[in-house]
Order: C-alpha cells, then sequence, then structure tokens
C-alpha cells in the first residue's frame, strides 16, 4: 500500500489530524479520520490539559516583598515558569546562576532596575534579564502581575526572516544607567540556583554602574503588541517564532490575531505547548479573560480555536521541549480543559 488518501463512502465530517516532529519545523503527517478527537472525558493522571489564571494564583510575594516568585509549572530539566504579583520593590538584589528570565508583564507597571540600568515597563511588555544578570523589581502602580519563564538555555531573539516581525530600532528598548549618589547599604545579593539561594551581604549595591563601555546591553524590553504575526495567503499557516533557544528547547510566538483558517487537529510530539491570552477585546475559543493560562502537553490531541478574530486579541505562545508539571500553587486555581476551544471540562 502506498500513502493514497481515501475519504470514507459515508456523510460522516472528515477531520485531517495532524502529527508534527520538532514544533512545524520537522515530520509532518497527516491521517483523515472521521472521530474527532479534542473531545474527551477527563483525564486521570499528570499529563492532562489545564487552564488558570496567573491573575488568581496566591504568590508569597504578593504580601511579602522579601519572597520571591511562585513557581507554577516545574520540569525535570530546571525550566520553570513562576508568576509575581508583588506589590512592593523587592528588598533584595537576585541573580539566577543556572537560568535566562523572560519576564511577561500581565499587568500594572515597574521599573527593572538592572547591573545594565533602569527600565520602566507596561502590560504585555516582555523583560529578558540573561543569566547572572542582577535585578529588582519596583511596580510603580497596583494590580503589577508577570508570568516568568525561566530556561537552563540562553533565549535570543530569532525571527524567520530578518525584517517584518519586529522593528527593532523602533520597538527594542534597553536599560539606561543612572548616576548618582550611591545609597546607604547593607544590601542583600541573592543568588538563585538549582538547589535554593545563596546569601551575599556587603555594603556597596550591586546594581550601580556609572558607564556602559563596551559592546551591547544584554538586558532588553519588547511589547507583545509590537510583535507582528506571521500570516499566510489562503487557509493560513503556522505561526512563527520571534525568541528562540540555540537547541530549540523553546521557541516563543506571538499568537495573537492573524489572518487565516483554523489550525488543523494536532499531535505535538516533542513540545507541550503554553499559551497566556494576554487582552481583548476578541475571544480565542473560550478564552476572554486576560491572564488564563492554558497547557496542552505533548501527545496530546489538540485542536487550536480560531485565530481570524476580527476585534482582535494578543496571546503569546511558548514551545517547551521539557515536560512540564504543575506545582501545587497552580493546582489550587487550575481545572481540566477540552482541547477544541479550549472551555472548562463539563461547562
Amino acid at each position: 500500500m502506498g500513502h493514497e488518501n481515501h475519504r470514507p463512502a459515508s456523510d460522516e465530517p472528515v477531520w485531517p489530524h495532524l502529527w508534527s516532529r520538532d514544533g512545524f519545523l520537522g515530520t509532518n503527517s497527516v491521517v483523515l479520520r472521521q472521530s474527532y478527537l479534542p473531545v474527551y472525558q477527563p483525564a486521570s493522571g499528570s499529563h492532562g490539559p489545564h487552564r488558570f489564571s496567573i491573575l488568581e494564583v496566591p504568590t508569597a510575594d504578593q504580601s511579602d516583598p522579601d519572597s520571591l516568585p511562585t513557581a507554577v509549572m516545574t520540569s525535570r530539566e530546571g525550566l520553570e515558569l513562576l508568576v509575581s504579583r508583588r506589590n512592593a520593590a523587592m528588598t533584595y538584589t537576585l541573580r539566577n546562576a543556572d537560568a535566562d528570565e523572560l519576564h511577561f508583564i500581565q499587568s500594572g507597571r515597574a521599573k527593572f532596575h538592572t547591573e545594565f540600568g533602569t527600565i520602566e515597563v507596561e502590560a504585555l511588555d516582555f523583560v529578558c534579564i540573561p543569566r547572572a544578570i542582577g535585578y529588582r523589581v519596583e511596580p510603580t502602580a497596583p494590580g503589577f502581575a508577570s508570568l516568568i519563564l525561566s530556561s537552563p538555555e540562553p533565549l535570543r531573539i530569532d525571527t524567520p526572516a530578518p525584517l517584518g516581525m519586529i522593528y527593532r530600532g523602533k520597538s527594542l528598548r534597553t536599560p539606561e544607567l543612572v548616576t548618582g549618589d550611591p545609597k546607604a547599604g547593607p544590601f542583600e545579593l541573592r543568588i538563585k540556583s538549582y538547589d535554593g539561594v545563596t546569601r551575599f551581604v556587603s555594603e556597596r549595591d550591586p546594581l550601580a554602574g556609572i558607564h556602559q563601555a563596551e559592546g551591547p546591553c544584554p538586558v532588553w524590553a519588547l511589547n507583545l503588541r509590537d510583535i507582528n504575526p506571521m500570516t499566510y495567503g489562503g487557509p493560513g499557516g503556522p505561526p512563527g517564532q520571534f525568541l528562540t533557544s540555540p537547541d530549540t528547547s523553546v521557541m516563543s510566538y506571538s499568537l495573537s490575531a492573524r489572518a487565516g483558517g483554523r489550525p488543523p487537529v494536532h499531535v505535538n510530539a516533542d513540545y507541550d505547548e503554553l499559551i497566556l491570552y494576554a487582552e481583548g477585546p476578541g475571544a480565542w475559543g473560550s478564552i476572554a479573560e486576560p491572564g488564563v493560562f492554558t497547557w496542552v502537553p505533548k501527545s496530546v490531541t489538540h485542536h487550536g480555536p480560531e485565530e481570524n478574530v476580527s476585534e482582535g486579541y494578543q496571546a503569546w505562545l511558548i514551545e517547551v521541549r521539557p515536560t512540564m508539571r504543575l506545582t501545587e500553587a497552580a493546582k489550587g486555581v487550575s481545572c481540566p480543559i477540552e482541547t477544541g476551544q479550549y472551555a472548562p471540562l463539563g461547562s
């Protein structure tokens, strides 16, 4: 037998089911089926798709500025997702010894004070803090909330084409070093590593600087609204990444509203798919509430909701090779979902 595609003789609907390797970059194979597999009963086990609002996660830093952000997803490889909802400035400087951090500001405003200067950010801004760079976050408006991707592999802006998706000269921002009289100590520097946090105390501020003398600034900010989603003629096609790790263990996309057809029923063989609905007014499937986060683990059949939404919406997709698991903090506010419109099961 060859690879002929035979449509069934009955009048039942036919659903193309796509199986893909390496996201959409490797082998893509399609089988026609009469069954719509995203409809199922609740899964019993830890590998089932879920959703929750990051604005409902109870974080320690919400009431205690001395606390770290709260992990909501973890993996064996050290990749983490964390939520911060702090109401006051960090009382310490933090360096991550094992990971690059990408902070997504879901709501509120803040100043990020870093070893390369200070940058002001607002809702839907990404802030990239590479490993071993110290920083402090200072909320400057009520309701601050952020989702933090902590990646053991370095993160870099990497678009399919050099121009068009991001206008770097206009949209990429870097911190500004502000000099002045040094503040009196003591100062606490915390270095986060795989086995915990080590604290250092000194009389000098580890963030104080005078002038960046050489090289590009490694810290940057970019707003999700300034990333142009990749579109196609005709039925459409997969999204284009705007950020990756060199080994492609992390691939990040704008999943915001765009022209084209609905994605196919899909089994992703290599990536867990993590999506944050950031802003309306249009809905993405069943989701119209900013801050709702969805997780579909690798090998689970799903059917992405329609993206051609005339009202428009903003959403962020992360594909990760490590198999993720919800933490207890996330389990307490999450629910299982169907994978057609990503609605809570039984709703």
